[in-house]
């Protein structure tokens, strides 16, 4: 209704939702619209001018739907089986204020902090803090319209040392709670907690949220312009323009994280598995005392690895890591099963060792907070895996690995100390990288994540999101993102910003005919033909570029031209067998069958004894005319293997050498298997064999023959 501007019936349709869902003390929200759309309509129907008439239809309509979610929202706490909804009817009967909860958690950090002045850590207080803490959570995911709540929020995250679980939980809360409902008040939370961030961390996670309200609710930002404007603001400052465009190049990156999850489970992991056996026995033969440097650089390791092909899948998998492709993501997904993970706050808790879940002893905390400072692209729930694992361990094999971490320990540390100070690494980007990470583990990986709108479902759009779409406009980002997906094989998503890099550059060969090589990959042969084209008038071609053009030519039925671009082909590689076949099978196609017989006569001198390439000269000798080298051709294949189809063609050279009896004999061998095919093949064959001078009505009869023989 909304769309097609029939304000006054959405208003009414409003007010009887509210109306129907209890919610009555919205009404009066309604009747304010109403007032304000019928004194509009009456200044328009006077002629009155009203700039703001646009901008006052944009702000109905934003409030009409806030109130349309709200009903939506009250309905389906009642009766919805999402994690929103049971959520909500959980806080509806505790009633708890966000406000009492932050009092309250204030009050517990606090004590806390007293108890730690004193060298005492109070597991009950701990665990008291960690409950409120889950609370508000829970609290703000399920607040709506709240405003005063927000303010409280975001003043505890620009406070001078803000408390970093509190803040990350609540932004994680408001980012969640903003997927499921738009609510214009969380998100200026949000921007706000960002503007005023005081730490990367909260700079990191509040961005983040923004874009992903963004990515979620693009219309509804678009419909209101003080939202519009505050976004605006944003092209003033370099340092947000740089971070959102590493927030970009994340998020895009993260598209990837399946397809790395997917090699390593099924190419990779049973890999390892087939060469467990041989690995072990190898061990088993090393001498009692195992030097680790023995394993180092071990040549019969690397024979192993070289025959399985694992390691240039592992080198492949090691170059995307350095791209920044997640590889821990199929490492940890197995251990998201324990009870931690039950509750959605914990996927967004800054990891803290002392947890009381974890129940980790003082010395295995010491290894995993080394281990975090170890692997400092570990996101927070990883490290809660790692940690909920170690817990889990025997206690014989947690004081082995003590003992063995403790042995190398002052090495390790001298270590980290060393890489901290070279990494050029900004802490934004960190942080946004292991942030997006929690996220998109949270999405795929949530056992109760039924219901909730994946932002990670599709590729990021980020030219057409609100305001900082243009911002991500600028040619460095969308080449970034364009080379990005080509290199990784996302043609979709690459062509509309290789296009976009045209304005600019349109006389950039290497442009063009990447351009060319998705759309051919896209199924778009016209259009791919004409980016080769651009590309090849802009210099002279290589290798590549010719095999593309011939390819689509040939695709457009442009047999003749097709067929000259493999001949400029292999004048460039005139030892290339594949080249000389397509330009054989082209010629072919273009109906110059001795053109084509060169180049396989060339390509059989080559490869004498490759069958298809026997096949091909057998075919193109029956239609220059050499029935009897066709013959000869089709006898040696039939001596190393036939196929149903070198019967069939081999009885076509008999019939045109007149061994008619000797014909129907091979064609009876090529309908063995399935007459159905054989009919269709003859069928198909016959205006070729018409043309070199068979009788249409004998090879009818032929047919009849050979179909009565296989009833």
């Amino acid at each position: 209704m909304l769309d097609s501007l029939r304000i006054s019936e959405a208003i009414d349709l409003t007010g009887e939702m509210l109306a129907r869902t209890g919610l009555t003390r919205r009404l009066d929200d309604i009747a304010q619209l109403r007032d304000t759309y019928r004194y509009m309509i009456h200044y328009f129907m006077e002629g009155v001018p009203d700039a703001s008439r646009d901008r006052q239809i944009a702000e109905i309509g934003d409030r009409l739907i806030t109130l349309t979610d709200l009903a939506i929202r009250e309905l389906k706490g009642k009766e919805g089986s999402d994690i929103y909804s049971s959520t909500l009817r959980y806080n509806n009967l505790r009633s708890e204020s966000v406000g009492d909860l932050l009092r309250r958690y204030g009050d517990l950090s606090s004590m806390r902090q007293l108890s730690e002045a004193a060298e005492s850590d109070d597991p009950e207080l701990r665990r008291e803090s960690e409950v409120i803490l889950t609370n508000l959570f829970d609290a703000i995911f399920t607040s709506f319209g709240r405003r005063d709540d927000y303010r409280l929020i975001a003043e505890a995250a620009q406070s001078d040392y803000p408390d970093k679980a509190l803040i990350a939980q609540a932004i994680s809360a408001l980012t969640l709670s903003l997927l499921f409902y738009y609510d214009r008040d969380k998100l200026e939370t949000l921007l706000d907690i960002y503007e005023n961030a005081t730490t990367e961390k909260i700079a990191a996670k509040s961005l983040l949220g923004i874009v992903m309200t963004l990515v979620t609710h693009a219309e509804r930002v678009n419909s209101n312009q003080a939202i519009k404007t505050r976004l605006s603001l944003w092209n003033d400052s370099i340092e947000t323009y740089r971070r959102l465009r590493e927030t970009v190049r994340v998020i895009v990156g993260s598209r990837d994280t399946e397809r790395v999850a997917t090699k390593m489970k099924e190419e990779v992991l049973p890999e390892l598995q087939k060469l467990r056996p041989e690995i072990m026995k190898t061990m088993q033969e090393m001498p009692g005392d195992i030097d680790p440097s023995m394993l180092e650089n071990n040549p019969e390791w690397e024979e192993i690895l070289d025959r399985s092909g694992l390691s240039k899948k592992m080198q492949e998998l090691n170059e995307l890591q350095n791209d920044g492709a997640d590889l821990m993501m199929v490492t940890f997904s197995n251990l998201k099963q324990f009870p931690f993970f039950n509750h959605a706050s914990n996927w967004f808790l800054p990891f803290d060792a002392r947890h009381t879940a974890l129940k980790l002893t003082p010395e295995m905390r010491r290894v995993v907070e080394s281990l975090l400072s170890v692997g400092n692209m570990i996101c927070d729930s990883d490290m809660y895996s790692l940690a909920s694992a170690f817990s889990q361990m025997p206690e014989r094999q947690r004081q082995m690995i003590s003992s063995q971490f403790n042995a190398q320990f002052e090495q390790m540390n001298e270590q980290m100390k060393d890489d901290r100070l070279k990494t050029s690494t900004p802490e934004f980007d960190l942080e946004i990288l292991k942030s997006t990470r929690d996220l998109y583990r949270f999405f795929k990986l949530y056992r109760n994540r039924q219901g909730f709108p994946d932002p990670f479902l599709h590729p990021l759009d980020f030219i057409s999101l609100p305001v900082i779409g243009e911002m991500m406009k600028d040619e460095e980002v969308v080449r970034l993102i364009g080379e990005f997906y080509f290199k990784r094989g996302y043609h979709a998503e690459a062509l509309p910003l290789l296009q976009m890099l045209t304005e600019e550059n349109h006389d950039d060969a290497t442009l063009w005919e990447k351009i060319g090589f998705c759309q051919q990959q896209l199924g778009d042969y016209a259009g791919a033909d004409e980016s080769y084209t651009k590309a090849l008038l802009l210099r002279h071609p290589g290798t590549w570029l010719l095999k593309r053009l011939a390819f689509t030519r040939r695709k457009l039925g442009n047999y003749p031209d097709a067929a000259d671009y493999y001949e400029q082909l292999l004048e460039m590689e005139p030892e290339n067998v594949s080249a000389m076949m397509n330009a054989g099978n082209t010629w072919l196609e273009a109906d110059n069958p001795s053109t084509a017989l060169k180049h396989f006569h060339h390509a059989n001198y080559l490869q004498p004894d490759n069958p298809g390439i026997m096949r091909a000269i057998a075919w193109s000798e029956l239609l220059v005319g050499n029935y009897a080298k066709s013959a000869d051709y089709y006898n040696k294949i039939i001596g190393t293997g036939a196929q149903g189809g070198d019967y069939l063609n081999a009885g076509h050279a008999q019939l045109m050498l007149g061994n008619i009896r000797e014909a129907v004999n091979l064609y009876r061998l090529a309908a063995d298997n399935s007459d159905d095919r054989f009919t269709a093949a003859f069928e198909a064959d016959i205006p070729t064999l018409t043309k070199l001078g068979a009788d249409p009505k004998s090879l009818r009869l032929i047919l009849d023959i050979i179909l009565q023989a296989t009833r």
